[in-house]
């Protein structure tokens, strides 16, 4: 992972690098990594943007959380970071989590976005999913991370997965996470409620799901399409939940198709 740079804010501070000269492009990655696993797009995007990559809260080299977060304070944090930077117009692209992030920021703050890149993630849950999605930690006791390792790899990667060594590299991200950061995000996820927002975003924005996501299925991804008044919604075949990372050839061009087409 490259050099940090730190964004203080009031619960801590976050880390991101920054590299590469052009139109902004900020990264934000999914629960329980870190900002190394975007390391071959940056290298990818850098000859053309200007690449920020961000460890959100209770991730990577940012702060711990230590008391029940929301995704509006995770928006407030990137929002955080731009303004450090003095950054406007960016364009988010955000997986899973880092997607749910990324809609925040363009509700909250639209003046810093210009675009949007959402990937294998959801604009909202049914009430009676919200419980199962709230038990994947648990903020009440002392967890250990190996409970939850191996369901987790089987929801983010398919069984015959393109990229065996990312795996590995997940198991152990995984492994050396906090429970308490890992299990707040989780109840902050729970409580993702974006859809009803999203109409007023006018940002041109590109919806991506895989067709063998076992966490979110395209159906649902497809709801933040249709929300959006600025939309194009694309599936993948055959890619899992991660599989911007373990696909990245095939979603690296779904991607460049949508930046080529922004406006300078």
């Amino acid at each position: 992972m490259s050099h940090s740079t730190f964004c203080e804010i009031p619960a801590g501070r976050i880390a991101y690098s920054r590299r590469g000269t052009g139109r902004p492009l900020v990264l934000l990655h999914p629960i329980g990594v870190d900002r190394s696993w975007w390391d071959q797009y940056v290298e990818h995007w850098a000859a053309s943007h200007d690449v920020v990559a961000i460890d959100i809260r209770g991730h990577g080299d940012s702060s711990s959380v230590l008391a029940p977060i929301t995704l509006a304070d995770h928006a407030a944090d990137v929002a955080a970071v731009l303004r450090q930077e003095r950054l406007t117009g960016a364009t988010l692209i955000g997986v899973s989590m880092g997607g749910m992030i990324a809609q925040r920021v363009a509700i909250q703050f639209p003046e810093l976005v210009g675009a949007l890149i959402l990937c294998a993630t959801a604009g909202g849950f049914p009430d009676e999913v919200r419980p199962r999605i709230l038990a994947r930690g648990d903020m009440s006791r002392r967890g250990s991370m190996s409970e939850v390792v191996d369901d987790t790899i089987t929801r983010w990667f398919a069984a015959d997965a393109p990229r065996p060594d990312l795996l590995q590299k997940c198991r152990a991200r995984l492994a050396a996470d906090d429970w308490y950061s890992w299990s707040a995000n989780w109840q902050a996820i729970s409580q993702l409620d974006n859809l009803a927002d999203l109409p007023a975003v006018s940002a041109p924005a590109l919806v991506v799901a895989g067709d063998a996501d076992a966490s979110i299925a395209p159906a649902v991804s497809q709801k933040i399409a249709e929300a959006l008044p600025n939309s194009r919604f694309v599936v993948i075949p055959g890619a899992a939940h991660f599989g911007a990372f373990d696909m990245r050839d095939v979603f690296a061009t779904v991607f460049d198709d949508f930046l080529s087409i922004l406006a300078p």
